[in-house]
């Protein structure tokens, strides 16, 4: 499963990016980051990551998720392919 997450500080950059680098140097073996980007607009970074499923997602958040760094919003991203095949399914 692909997720989207969407990151909006609530601190300095300076502080973000520290807690930023906590969390991936101790991300699971299971949760593969494929992207991490920071960016310039309503949101101050994105992430793209690989999970097996969103209860795995969850337990990672609840393990280094802290409100008071960062607010996220994340969305649960599928191919463009694997949406066709879906759309094609439907009657």
């Amino acid at each position: 499963m692909i997720a989207v997450i969407l990151v909006k500080f609530k601190k300095s950059a300076k502080e973000v990016a520290e807690y930023g680098t906590k969390i991936l140097k101790n991300v699971p073996k299971h949760i593969k980051i494929k992207a991490s980007y920071w960016t310039m607009g309503r949101y101050d970074a994105v992430w793209i990551v690989e999970v097996p499923d969103e209860e795995k997602l969850f337990e990672w958040f609840l393990k280094f998720g802290r409100i008071d760094i960062a607010k996220t919003e994340t969305m649960v991203a599928l191919t463009r392919e694997k949406a066709m095949k879906m759309l094609s399914s439907i009657r």
